[in-house]
């Protein structure tokens, strides 16, 4: 059985871990994300990271919408 490359999308508050959402699709994780984080309630934030665990985008609240990293941009 062949393992399918998989991104994450963490979520963290004061350093704790809300938990971590994955799903071959990294357009998925960032609607899901985007409406996590536009929820009044949700405090903290989330990262988006590609399947080799490295973090490509955060969600921005003040901009309302994903910061890219600088290394996704390489």
């Amino acid at each position: 059985m062949s393992k399918t490359p998989m991104f994450s999308l963490s979520a963290e508050e004061d350093g704790r871990s809300l938990g971590t959402v994955y799903s071959t699709s990294s357009k998925t994780l960032r609607e899901f994300g985007a409406a996590y984080m536009r929820d009044p309630k949700t405090r903290g934030e989330i990262t988006l990271k590609n399947p080799e665990g490295r973090v490509v985008a955060s969600f921005d609240v003040w901009q309302d919408k994903w910061s890219e990293t600088a290394e996704t941009f390489e």
